[in-house]
């Protein structure tokens, strides 16, 4: 009898999470892409480290703090894709970005 209930009990399961899943909220992303050149003007190599605090979209949704890295490809090539935070609340959430260069000396 047990083995006859672990089927439907899964199914059970399954039905649950389905609408859960379909109901989760996406969140629009936008592409950051640039190239990011060192101070003397030779495109840099390296990685960025990106971190935000919690805000709400202007859509409405709300967006944990969280951080994320890029490596710099080949040329400085940067792209990344982040929540767009124009009109967010609170007005002060911003990006913060730390430069860990490549030293090219070395």
């Amino acid at each position: 009898m047990f083995e006859m209930c672990r089927p439907w009990r899964r199914l059970f399961l399954c039905l649950l999470v389905v609408p859960l899943c379909a109901s989760a909220q996406t969140v629009s992303m936008t592409t950051v892409q640039d190239t990011v050149y060192r101070a003397d003007g030779n495109p840099a190599q390296g990685t960025l480290l990106i971190s935000w605090p919690e805000f709400t979209t202007s859509g409405g949704k709300a967006i944990g703090a969280g951080t994320t890295s890029v490596k710099l490809a080949a040329g400085g090539g940067l792209s990344v894709a982040l929540v767009p935070n124009a009109n967010a609340v609170p007005a002060t959430a911003v990006y913060t970005v730390v430069y860990q260069l490549d030293d090219p000396l070395s």
